[in-house]
């Protein structure tokens, strides 16, 4: 019952009627990016592994510095 009450509070409260627009278009933006990456994916598959690869190398890099 708590849960419910609050969940109505946030669909009532201005302040997240004036957020979903903006929560909307992060939505498309990120699901544009998603089929992006998916077509990327599908076209170029060694690319898009070595490109993940070099990343995560480089982010462990980074990590590696940040911990000594």
């Amino acid at each position: 019952m708590i849960t419910d009450q609050i969940a109505e509070d946030r669909r009532s409260s201005p302040r997240s009627q004036q957020a979903q627009p903006g929560v909307a278009e992060i939505r498309d933006r990120v699901t544009d990016l998603e089929r992006h990456a998916r077509t990327l994916i599908g076209q170029r598959p060694i690319v898009a592994v070595l490109a993940a690869v070099g990343f995560g190398y480089l982010t462990a890099r980074l990590v590696s510095r940040a911990t000594r």
